[in-house]
């Protein structure tokens, strides 16, 4: 995940007078190797950087072929063309892209499956137009290109977009940066095990997050991922998050960091585990005290028990 902090950061700290996009996107893809086709979901952010260049961050699921679910998230290099209020723009993008891949290995059969994670270059091309009002209709095209035995794919991809203009991006609700921004949430909601069967059961989470940063937070965080076939895991997590304001109420972030699994009983004869846990996440502060949160999180495990956990909470900062 290296790789992607210096994009990320520095789309962060890009320069106040100009807009962030949000675009979320879903169509189709091809399997060049196999020649299959699935589907593709994509999330974006965007950060321009002068008239023509942008940086962006984004999440893209390449559906289920045969025998592999892989998913990652990517950030870019974007040469744009110019902007205005209303008509088309154009775009291409260059990129690395970290996946996860759930696969079957070769010979496999049944309830055989291993993660891959790995690294992968991703190009792109971007036509969008752009209505008087900010929001914006989108069409993308992907390709995606992994080394050794992992099969490229291309991906294209239709959306909608919002343009938040003129909002400086960082951390807006600490007026005057004198608030630490002190939250607990309580959150809520489903963990699903990144196997070929995507075994789900109930997930819940205590955080504690406090703003050490105009763009960055610092969280120590409580998991219980629940009992399913697949695994029965509950542990500790900090992490380190970058963070940027659409506007007074609503947070996009991502934070990265380890995370320690206390209960690992689908290991026989191991106690704990280390792994990571890379999240996105959403907060809505409804009122100077009550912040929602909307999060996705991935733990990253070595030993081929990686999972998805779609969390929403509330929380109280002081």
């Amino acid at each position: 995940m290296c790789k992607l902090l210096p994009l990320l950061l520095a789309a962060l700290l890009a320069g106040a007078a100009h807009s962030q996009d949000l675009s979320m996107q879903g169509g189709a893809l091809r399997v060049s190797g196999s020649h299959q086709n699935s589907f593709a979901v994509g999330v974006n952010y965007a950060q321009p950087v002068g008239d023509y260049l942008a940086l962006s961050l984004g999440y893209l699921n390449e559906g289920h072929p045969t025998n592999h679910h892989r998913d990652g998230v990517s950030g870019q290099l974007w040469l744009r063309s110019p902007i205005s209020e209303q008509g088309m723009s154009w775009g291409v993008g260059v990129g690395q892209y970290f996946y996860f891949d759930t696969s079957r290995p070769a010979g496999g059969s049944g309830e055989a499956y291993v993660n891959d994670h790995g690294w992968a270059p991703i190009y792109s091309v971007q036509a969008t137009w752009h209505h008087p009002n900010r929001w914006y209709t989108q069409v993308q095209l992907n390709r995606v290109i992994p080394t050794g035995a992992k099969d490229p794919t291309t991906s294209l991809l239709v959306g909608v977009g919002y343009r938040f203009d003129s909002v400086r991006g960082d951390k807006l609700h600490l007026d005057g940066g004198t608030s630490t921004d002190d939250t607990v949430t309580v959150l809520a909601g489903q963990s699903i095990v990144n196997s070929l069967e995507s075994e789900r059961s109930k997930a819940t989470s205590i955080e504690y997050r406090r703003a050490i940063g105009r763009y960055v937070d610092w969280t120590v965080t409580g998991l219980s991922e629940g009992t399913s076939a697949g695994t029965h895991r509950t542990g500790v997590a900090t992490q380190l998050w970058l963070i940027r304001s659409l506007n007074r109420e609503v947070e996009l972030g991502m934070g990265v960091g380890p995370y320690l699994a206390l209960e690992v009983h689908d290991v026989p004869g191991t106690r704990s585990h280390k792994a990571g846990l890379v999240s996105m996440a959403s907060r809505y502060h409804f009122s100077k005290r009550v912040v929602g949160t909307l999060s996705l999180n991935r733990v990253v495990t070595d030993y081929h028990r990686d999972a998805d956990l779609l969390l929403v909470g509330l929380g109280y900062s002081y």
